[in-house]
């Protein structure tokens, strides 16, 4: 049931201790709070370690960058800003990968390029021609 919830952004894995947290009531009262307590340490490798590593492997993004966007996001944006902290970086990383690189430094690499082949054949042409006049 966890694993099904676990498709739920954010509000699944907090949804899952509840069965859990309900049959542990049912055995030991001291039982919840292990359960609870298991609950937040499976949350937190979960969200600093295992989501970083698949950002990395699936978006191309780097842990770091991850984990910092979340807490800059977090500490300017609050809860909200939790949620979307990951994708607006994602966002944010396509788009200057698209517009800056693809169109702009692109196109100034073609264009420096093309300025360099100017600048040899008016180098060469010039060569050429005064070579004939000294013939």
């Amino acid at each position: 049931m966890a694993g099904l919830l676990e498709f739920i952004p954010n509000v699944g894995p907090t949804l899952s201790v509840i069965p859990p947290a309900l049959l542990a009531l049912n055995e030991e009262p001291w039982k919840i709070a292990a359960v609870i307590a298991l609950y937040f340490g499976i949350q937190q490798v979960e969200s600093l370690v295992i989501v970083p590593l698949v950002m990395k492997s699936q978006a191309s993004l780097l842990p770091a960058v991850t984990l910092v966007a979340v807490v800059f996001f977090g500490s300017f944006f609050g809860f909200l800003g939790v949620f979307l902290a990951v994708p607006l970086v994602i966002v944010f990383q396509t788009w200057i990968k698209e517009v800056l690189v693809e169109d702009v430094l692109n196109n100034w690499q073609e264009n420096k390029k093309d300025n360099q082949e100017q600048e040899v054949s008016s180098v060469t042409n010039s060569k050429s021609e005064s070579s004939v006049e000294k013939i």
